[in-house]
């Protein structure tokens, strides 16, 4: 494992981060091997609450969350990484904060751990399976909602 790779890896997880927040479907997809796939778990679960695979229902991911969120934060803490040739796993923390489009002027906080599986391929580093486990969430009034 070089630090090479492993920082790669690294700004391919804030590249996700800064995909989700702008709900910008390319940059997301550019994060994704076509053949992707993503499940989502809610706390503690055995099977997934959602399960999609390729870019096509991928590309809902940032268009959901702009037509439920009027923005979102994700911060990432404790990417921890084992490269092993061209492959890689890994997981990751995270902490998104939702501010809710309706007039409650509510965020919605998530405690995620994203477990994944990077592939290398043509010489770049994608995730190739990422499997979104809920670990809690939060709700709390907002100061300034920028309205």
């Amino acid at each position: 494992m070089s630090d090479s790779d492993v920082l790669e890896l690294n700004q391919l997880a804030y590249r996700y981060a800064a995909a989700v927040d702008a709900c910008d479907v390319d940059a997301f997809l550019a994060v994704f091997h076509p053949d992707a796939r993503v499940r989502t778990y809610h706390p503690d679960a055995e099977e997934p609450f959602g399960d999609i695979v390729g870019h096509e229902e991928l590309a809902s991911v940032p268009r959901t969350m702009r037509e439920m969120f009027r923005r979102t934060a994700h911060q990432f803490t404790n990417h921890l990484v084992e490269v092993v040739g061209d492959s890689a796993t890994g997981t990751l923390l995270c902490t998104a904060r939702h501010l809710r489009l309706n007039a409650d002027d509510a965020v919605l906080a998530i405690v995620i751990r994203y477990v994944d599986r990077y592939e290398r391929r043509a010489g770049v580093w994608l995730i190739s399976d990422r499997q979104i486990r809920f670990l809690w969430s939060e709700r709390y009034p907002v100061v300034d909602s920028g309205l």
